[in-house]
């Protein structure tokens, strides 16, 4: 349902939480200084709520600050710290159990934190924060911080997807091409030019796993790279050399969106 800026406002001065999400895409797709300032109420809303209230819901934080965030980028980040600061649980039990180490980092998980990833004046920036967390020993944090370094918008985080892109996690490194893949979409093809990205997705062909090496063709041929695994399939073995050219051949995989309004998927 499509719904008009006044419409969009009322949902959100209500207690729909239903039409939340659907009325925060809607502002996203107007734009204009009326929307941002629905938006911003919203968010000063939520953030004022008790985290147990029934109209509360950490996705719809998320999605509220992605918005803001995809009208104003270089806006006050501020405002938008609720999220950055959970307070543990005090039962030192039930962190072991919640996996606390973890769930330390709200800014860096999908979906509540889809809106960091493109506040340029957080401190640390965007690009320093994830690349902070591929530090990690949790496996799941840096798949995390991975996504979110391709969700950044900014060609400075091809440096550390470069270094991940050899991680002993082989979930890490499928997201780490993947994000390669999506920043395509933030810069010229020339900022792939000679970098060690390049160099990372070109080794990544030779991977014994299928998704890998699909992973990387397709990341280069959308990078317009595709010569280069003509190169390579030209020297493979047989098998690899006839994966990667049928590959070439297909029809490039949509990538999943990192939030709702998402249009780096190709």
């Amino acid at each position: 349902m499509t719904r008009s800026l006044e419409e969009a406002e009322a949902v959100l001065l209500s207690d729909r939480k239903k039409d939340f999400s659907g009325a925060l895409l809607d502002l996203h797709r107007v734009g204009g200084s009326r929307a941002d300032a629905a938006v911003m109420r919203f968010v000063t809303r939520l953030s004022a709520l008790d985290h147990l209230d029934d109209l509360y819901e950490p996705d719809l934080h998320g999605l509220a600050v992605r918005v803001a965030a995809e009208l104003d980028p270089d806006r006050d980040a501020e405002p938008f710290r609720d999220l950055l600061e959970p307070r543990p649980p005090k039962n030192r039990l039930v962190r072991k159990v919640m996996g606390w180490g973890a769930l330390a980092y709200p800014d860096t998980f999908p979906r509540s934190a889809w809106g960091y990833t493109r506040l340029k004046r957080l401190s640390p920036p965007p690009v320093e924060r994830y690349t902070l967390r591929l530090r990690a020993d949790s496996t799941t944090v840096r798949v995390s911080a991975t996504m979110a370094l391709g969700d950044t918008a900014d060609p400075a985080a091809l440096d550390p997807l470069s270094g991940v892109l050899n991680d002993p996690s082989t979930d890490v490194r499928l997201h780490a091409i993947q994000s390669v893949r999506r920043l395509h979409h933030a810069g010229p093809p020339s900022a792939l030019d000679g970098h060690p990205a390049e160099a990372g997705l070109v080794g990544a062909l030779g991977d014994r796993r299928p998704q890998i090496r699909d992973a990387a063709a397709q990341a280069l041929m959308l990078w317009e790279r595709s010569e280069l695994v003509r190169q390579v399939a030209a020297t493979a073995d047989t098998a690899l050399a006839e994966a990667l050219r049928h590959t070439l051949t297909r029809a490039v995989d949509p990538l999943p969106q990192t939030w709702p309004g998402d249009v780096t998927t190709l």
